[in-house]
């Protein structure tokens, strides 16, 4: 009898929620007003430290240029090229885009640019058709996401379409490094190197805005920011590392459409996490929502028969 949840479903399950405990983490420590250059470094140190570490302590001779076990140049600039795209560029459509647009508008249009740019991306330089039941609950979860935004709308802001745009171009510059993962995973499954990569093409560029913003005074980067909230931020930076390895894991097992569909269970943990942790309600429209998008993940991990085996762990 065939396995219906894989290596690859269970570490995008993994990323999921650890994507929920950073953002609940964030949620509690009301860290949402520290500047956000400064949050998504801080938020990336611990993924960097982690993954740096690994390779340096296991002397990892994929990071090495001369060495014949090298990653070679393509992958190590595309990884690190995506850790830019994600980790800054996409981290400025998604502040830029909740100036506009306002959380409900932003948080499920971003992670419909993720499941839908994943899909288009994969298929036009993976060559990774997407099924018939992929796409089924790829636009269930669309519906869904739609019904939870407009459950969280409120009073519309006079730029939310804006707003839609920049949420769906930082999904697509998430989904495009996904992507990026995924090539590399699928040839070489090196994790640690993986994250090392991305996470340089990352926090090197975010360090100079933040510097850049204080001044090009180190001293004053931190300056006025309380160090519970610093502490708050590097604790969901380390669930943040969890999230990040499952997701690359997931890319290892996983075609993208698959473990995007998977990472939008985030949307349904979170809002289990905001009912049971902080009390708020659901209205009937969030509700509904959350179902649909629950729905179209089960149905996009329908009929597998075209799936490639999945590599031994």
């Amino acid at each position: 009898m065939r396995r219906r949840i894989g290596l690859g479903e269970r570490w995008a399950l993994l990323g999921a929620a650890s994507y929920t405990a950073v953002n609940v983490m964030l949620r509690a420590a009301a860290a949402r007003n520290i500047d956000p250059f400064l949050g998504s470094m801080l938020r990336l140190v611990p993924v960097f430290l982690l993954a740096w570490g690994v390779v340096l302590i296991t002397g990892r001779r994929e990071v090495r240029p001369r060495d014949p076990a090298f990653l070679g140049w393509p992958f190590m600039l595309g990884l690190i090229f995506g850790g830019f795209t994600s980790f800054l560029v996409g981290n400025v459509f998604f502040f830029q885009a909740l100036a506009d647009g306002g959380l409900g508008i932003t948080v499920n249009a971003v992670q419909g640019g993720v499941v839908f740019g994943g899909i288009a991306l994969a298929y036009t330089t993976l060559g990774e058709r997407p099924r018939r039941e992929q796409l089924v609950g790829a636009a269930l979860l669309g519906l869904g996401l739609a019904s939870v935004a407009i459950a969280q709308l409120g009073t519309p802001r006079e730029l939310w379409y804006l707003g839609l745009i920049f949420a769906l171009l930082a999904g697509a510059s998430y989904a495009m490094t996904n992507v990026l993962t995924r090539r590399v995973q699928r040839v070489r499954p090196v994790l640690f190197v993986t994250l090392a990569a991305t996470s340089l093409g990352g926090l090197v560029p975010l360090a100079i805005v933040v510097l850049a913003r204080a001044g090009w005074d180190p001293g004053l980067v931190l300056d006025g920011i309380a160090p519970e909230t610093v502490a708050a931020i590097l604790a969901a930076g380390c669930a943040n590392a969890f999230a990040l390895i499952g997701l690359t894991q997931a890319m290892k097992y996983s075609d993208v459409a698959t473990t995007n569909t998977i990472s939008s269970s985030q949307i349904a943990f979170s809002f289990a996490a905001s009912v049971l942790l902080f009390g708020e309600s659901g209205s009937p429209a969030m509700v509904i929502g959350v179902a649909l998008v629950v729905a179209g993940i089960v149905i996009a991990q329908g009929d597998r028969t075209r799936r490639r085996p999945e590599p031994a762990a």
